[in-house]
């Protein structure tokens, strides 16, 4: 009779199951760890602060927009956001104009720029938020943001992995309502910008 022998084969097939199985469990829980804590790519977003500063340079004349930034990396691995870009078109006439990232603003000021835009580095897992000041592309007097109505501004981020060579772009959108009351403002100002802290929406009025 065989019958015990292979019995006892299953008996300690049976009792390893369980060690064999955490075991098991442990490699794809280290392998997973090993993933999220080093290899995850980076992982690089933006949010818009609910409101932006509109600015007329008082030295150069140039229109400009200030706007809160926040960066998050939800990846592993370092990143890098090699530049911003601005585009603002005024929506019932499809009127648009570009401005891009020149300065970081200061510290507490609403309108005053600080150090020259650089691109901005990130760690794992890890957020920076910088007041970006947009300035038009090349000269360009006068205002863009002066006609009542909606305007949908576009900001565009160009991400970078450190350790990679690829590019992307990212895209946040958002409107603001210039008001008959806000433009009214506007025009008794010495530039012509509005001087207050100006609401954006994520959706089109």
């Amino acid at each position: 009779m065989k019958i015990e022998p292979s019995k006892g084969r299953l008996r300690i097939v049976a009792t390893e199951f369980v060690p064999v199985t955490i075991a098991l469990c442990s490699l794809g829980l280290s392998t997973f760890n090993l993933y999220v804590n080093y290899l995850k790519a980076p992982d690089i977003n933006f949010v818009v602060a609910p409101y932006i500063n509109h600015v007329v340079d008082s030295r150069s004349k140039n229109e400009a927009f200030f706007i809160p930034l926040t960066i998050i990396n939800r990846g592993a691995r370092p990143g890098t956001v090699l530049s911003f870009q601005l585009t603002v078109t005024h929506v019932s006439d499809g009127l648009q104009t570009s401005y891009f990232a020149q300065y970081y603003g200061l510290p507490n000021s609403a309108g005053a720029t600080g150090d020259f835009f650089t691109p901005l580095s990130l760690n794992g897992y890890s957020s920076d938020s910088k007041t970006t000041c947009f300035y038009p592309q090349g000269s360009r007097i006068g205002t863009f943001f002066s006609a009542t109505g909606d305007y949908e501004f576009q900001v565009t981020a160009v991400i970078a992995n450190v350790q990679a060579s690829s590019q992307k772009a990212i895209v946040q959108n958002f409107h603001v309502l210039l008001s008959d009351g806000m433009a009214a403002v506007m025009k008794t100002q010495v530039n012509g910008e509005y001087p207050y802290p100006i609401p954006v929406s994520t959706r089109q009025p």
